[in-house]
């Protein structure tokens, strides 16, 4: 099974993010963020064009199938992003990330500002 460049790199960046500290420990969690929003995006989009002809009845239902809670008054175009971002939260790459931020969280480190 062959493995995207960003996944494989999310995957790589998560994989030395326990063993890094500090400033080294932002970088990858800057790079990781870019990863992860870029995998977004392409799962959206991937995702749209595959809903496209879709109602949002349907999208609703799939919504359902899915267990992704969703409010009703949503349209087609937020229907298909909440099952895009569905989809990609459950990809390898969304999770190596996800694991990551939030090791880094319980070290202290995050991309948020303090307030």
């Amino acid at each position: 099974m062959k493995t995207d460049p960003g996944t494989q790199r999310l995957l790589e960046l998560s994989a030395a993010a326990p063993a890094a500290d500090g400033e080294d420990l932002l970088d990858l969690l800057r790079e990781g963020d870019v990863l992860h929003h870029q995998g977004l995006r392409e799962t959206h989009q991937a995702t749209a064009a595959r809903l496209q002809e879709l109602s949002t009845t349907d999208l609703a239902a799939a919504a359902d199938a899915a267990e992704v809670p969703y409010d009703a008054t949503r349209d087609h175009e937020g229907m298909v992003l909440l099952l895009a971002l569905a989809e990609w939260d459950m990809t390898p790459a969304a999770l190596a990330c996800s694991a990551m931020v939030e090791d880094a969280a319980r070290r202290g480190i995050s991309l948020l500002p303090e307030e």
